[in-house]
């Protein structure tokens, strides 16, 4: 029956990719192109590419510039790296940083995914030398930054679109067209011109060997050639070793071009579970399906929200409440995969920053959201079990609102607990074979509890965690 689960969790995956609507200026919603005709029969049972430990390690943090600060300018990210470092992030990755297109612009300030010129910087940001600095200053914080590479298109006004309009794609009657009806602001490039793909890849290559950064995350990756992002990543290969993160879901995606892509089946099985249209188990069923999806070893990019999610859907602490806001980031947290922190969420931001105009970050906020981060993150730094151990499903007497589970490396353990239902939950109990000791302790309150005959046995709130490492 395992196959059977693990079919139906893939055809809920593709259902999710279908359905979901198209944001304005992303392509978040492009799981269901693919130029591989590859089925994922074939796919699942391959290796992933291999990454360097520190992706593999990684806590991603997204900054989008327009709304971390005021001025918007690259020093005060980098004011604030003691403070993202403190949250146990290792790499941040910096939304677009190049000049917005004014023709066809959308909104007071266009949207930073509207590119004008591939190798300059948003003047409101600051200058190449500002941004160089802030390279410079997250590698000497011992972080690694990876920048925005938007390659599906571009302005209306950028100068590639008047020198070479071959390097677009063209309706019938020989017009530029958009990538679709709605982002009216931006013209679609056409990578069947190898003219076009030399200029990008040597425009990766100096982002990375001039400047420093450390990788791409790549926007509508699903809507440029898997075969131009292969040949890209070999290029920077050349250089060093890069993270290459890929905004598309596609498992093919893995095998050669990219570390990671997004887990939107995650954030839609949240969505459903917290509107109270399907069980928390269905969080297991969606991780466990993974494996007859993706390659061996495949790095999935966790999150409970993002710039899209937060801009068009809703504010993580609005979409989860307060509470379950708390239980979700510890979720990220725990589960196979590498977290991303959308910036304001550690302040509990309940704005949405909008892609169009400024919508600023109040960080003066005082309500425990940093310190969970902090607390949650030190303990994943601290515990390996969370970054490479085996995942596996517990069986717990919860119904369907307890979802639990063991993530085991060598001889570590560590049993993570999570209620999602809007009421208390007394005498959990939880099945923990293979457990042979008395107790385990609570990572996050210091509290011990009983194990008795392989079962554990929680008294849990609503919408509360436990993350017991097994002594």
């Amino acid at each position: 029956m395992k196959w059977i689960a693990s079919l139906l969790v893939y055809a809920c995956l593709i259902g999710q990719a279908m359905s979901r609507p198209l944001p304005s200026e992303t392509a978040g919603g492009t799981e269901e192109k693919a130029e591989s005709g590859q089925s994922q029969q074939v796919i699942w049972k391959e290796h992933a590419r291999p990454s360097p430990k520190w992706v593999k390690d990684a806590v991603i943090y997204e900054v989008y510039p327009r709304s971390f600060s005021k001025n918007e300018s690259f020093f005060s990210i980098i004011k604030k790296l003691p403070a993202i470092r403190k949250l146990g992030v290792t790499v941040i990755w910096v939304m677009p940083v190049h000049p917005i297109g004014m023709l066809h612009r959308k909104g007071p300030l266009g949207s930073p995914y509207s590119i004008r010129n591939y190798y300059a910087i948003n003047p409101e940001y600051g200058t190449l030398a500002d941004f160089e600095k802030l390279v410079k200053a997250v590698h000497a914080a011992g972080l690694h930054i990876i920048m925005d590479a938007v390659l599906n298109h571009t302005a209306w006004d950028n100068p590639l679109i008047k020198e070479h309009p071959d390097w677009y794609k063209h309706d019938s009657t020989g017009k530029i067209v958009s990538p679709n009806p709605d982002w009216t602001d931006v013209a679609q490039l056409n990578y069947a011109n190898q003219h076009l793909r030399r200029y990008m890849i040597n425009m990766l290559k100096y982002w990375v060997k001039d400047v420093g950064v450390d990788g791409f995350r790549c926007d509508a990756a699903e809507m440029v050639p898997l075969s131009f992002w292969e040949e890209a990543r070999t290029a920077l290969d050349s250089i060093k070793p890069v993270m290459m993160l890929a905004e598309g879901a596609k498992p093919d995606l893995q095998l050669r071009a990219f570390d990671l892509t997004y887990s939107w089946n995650l954030y839609n099985a949240l969505g459903r579970v917290f509107k109270g249209k399907a069980p928390a188990v269905s969080i297991d069923s969606t991780i466990v399906g993974e494996r007859h999806i993706y390659p061996i070893g495949a790095l999935r990019m966790r999150f409970n929200t993002n710039h899209d999610e937060n801009a068009y859907d809703a504010p993580s602490i609005e979409r989860y409440g307060p509470a379950g806001d708390s239980l979700t980031v510890a979720l990220i947290a725990t589960l196979p995969g590498v977290p991303l922190i959308y910036n304001g969420d550690e302040v509990g931001n309940p704005k949405r920053l909008s892609l169009f105009k400024q919508v600023l970050i109040n960080w003066n906020v005082k309500n425990g959201f940093r310190s969970l981060y902090e607390k949650i993150y030190s303990i994943r730094r601290s515990n390996p079990e969370f970054v490479t151990g085996a995942y596996t499903p517990l069986v717990s007497n919860g119904g369907g609102n307890v979802v639990a589970y063991e993530r085991k490396s060598g001889a570590r353990k560590a049993v993570c607990v999570f209620n999602f239902s809007r009421s208390p939950k007394n005498k959990v109990a939880i099945d923990v074979p293979g457990i042979g000791v008395s107790k385990v302790v609570d990572e996050v309150t210091g509290r011990s509890y009983e194990v008795h005959d392989g079962k554990l046995e929680l008294h849990m709130r609503a919408y509360d965690f436990k993350i017991l490492m097994v002594r």
